[in-house]
């Protein structure tokens, strides 16, 4: 098997790297911080579906990793029977939150506490807090294990485990499915390496948590895309976060099932697969040309292995150009006849398409160019291009978030993959599309 090499792309900046060097040396620095004050609650508001309480720094601040926030902001809201969010936020300034834009909350919605499979309870000072199960008072969350931290670039919030706990999630990584309870600090911290060894952090990130145990299992889900250390030891999990704020939501399960049902309804359901998709598909790097890519084909035919779906990597593009076919290996009309043959044998066709665009100005190379004339790809601060090192080597990136990026993006989608003028594929394999 062939495997693509992969090129990191790793961004400095001060603040980011001078956050990271704490992360790795929490272990040796835990003391200082069980030691912070913590937080006293007052001004407590609440009714049937939600809560509401200031909370002031208890003592004198510890300043672990910079200065202590004085005064946060509780907000408690059983959304549904079976789960409940539970925010804290600096209550004078606004702090960094993942984007409505990437991350679109559930519909606001609350129920009544006595009808919830789950409830919250607090303690005044030091603060702290617990989730349980309302019909059995099960306590499956509890916050008491160590003052609330909560700074500039480091919050630090840790609960309560059972020994030996069963903890499956905290992904993407290499560690076992079910990770050791005891020794583990789970890194969330994009990363898109060759190589990987076991117990590294690797592609995406997605804080969420399983606990399963003889009495039902439950998710805690940390809607929170700064850069993370999670760690278990025997009876603990402990967050470190290097910034934004403390924004979870916890699913009461109680089967795995319902669990993963809840986290799908708070995160967004996965688009259903087409029925080809389900079937035997052909996927690999580092084909020579379109001659190799037709003879792949029509030798699953000879050898009657019924072959879906074709897929093809970043081979045939022009230097790694998206938008493009390389005029010698895989020129546009070859494309268009493996495509239709395949189509003609009811199987169906891939290409991959990378987010990064080649910075190429005054080479008449569309996608950048009206990329350029939109003004939608990132920039500096200086209002320079922002510019990386992926496949084709120098490159800008779109802004998902500007106005002008997804009529752009769709446009140069429509035009290379038109039906009868362009190569008209049956999907698109979306590569290197996280920040890593």
């Amino acid at each position: 098997m062939l495997l693509k090499p992969a090129i990191a792309l790793i961004v400095s900046t001060s603040s980011v790297v001078q956050a990271l060097v704490p992360l790795q040396a929490r272990q040796e620095t835990s003391t200082s911080t069980d030691s912070c004050p913590g937080y006293s609650v007052s001004n407590v508001k609440s009714d049937r579906s939600s809560l509401t309480a200031d909370l002031t720094l208890a003592g004198s601040p510890c300043n672990a990793y910079g200065p202590d926030i004085s005064k946060l902001k509780l907000e408690v809201t059983y959304e549904t029977a079976t789960r409940i969010h539970v925010k804290l936020t600096d209550a004078n300034s606004k702090r960094y939150e993942v984007p409505e834009e990437a991350f679109e909350r559930p519909s606001p919605s609350k129920i009544d506490s006595k009808k919830a499979d789950i409830k919250f309870k607090y303690t005044k000072s030091p603060f702290s807090f617990t989730i349980y199960r309302s019909s059995t008072g099960e306590v499956l969350f509890d916050s008491s294990a160590a003052p609330l931290v909560y700074e500039p670039q480091y919050l630090r919030l840790k609960t309560k485990l059972p020994s030996q706990a069963n903890i499956y999630g905290l992904g993407e990584h290499s560690n076992n499915f079910r990770l050791d309870p005891t020794n583990t600090i789970r890194t969330l911290w994009n990363r898109d390496a060759p190589g990987v060894p076991t117990g590294t952090n690797l592609y995406g990130t997605h804080p969420i948590y399983f606990e399963h145990r003889t009495t039902g299992t439950h998710g805690v889900f940390l809607l929170n895309s700064n850069g993370m250390d999670i760690k278990l030891t025997d009876g603990a999990l402990e967050y470190n976060v290097i910034g934004g704020i403390l924004d979870f939501y916890f699913l009461s399960g109680p089967s795995p099932v319902e669990v993963a049902q809840q986290y799908a309804s708070l995160v967004g359901k996965p688009a259903e697969m087409p029925y080809w998709a389900f079937g035997l598909h052909q996927c690999r790097w580092g084909y020579r040309d379109f001659v190799e890519v037709s003879q792949v084909i029509t030798n699953y035919s000879a050898a009657g292995i019924p072959l879906e779906t074709m897929w093809t990597d970043i081979d045939y593009m022009k230097t790694r150009w998206i938008f493009t076919t390389d005029p010698d290996y895989f020129p546009l009309d070859r494309m268009q006849q493996i495509t239709k043959y395949l189509h003609d044998h009811n199987q169906q066709y891939i290409l991959m398409m990378d987010p990064a665009v080649a910075y190429q100005p005054n080479k008449n190379y569309g996608a950048y160019d009206h990329g350029a004339e939109a003004d939608v790809f990132l920039k500096n601060a200086d209002g320079s291009p922002y510019l990386g090192v992926v496949w084709p080597g120098l490159t800008v990136f779109p802004d998902w978030f500007h106005p002008k990026a997804s009529d752009y993006w769709t446009t140069e989608i429509k035009s290379f993959f038109d039906e009868k003028n362009g190569i008209n594929v049956d999907g698109i394999w979306i590569d290197m599309n996280e920040a890593a």
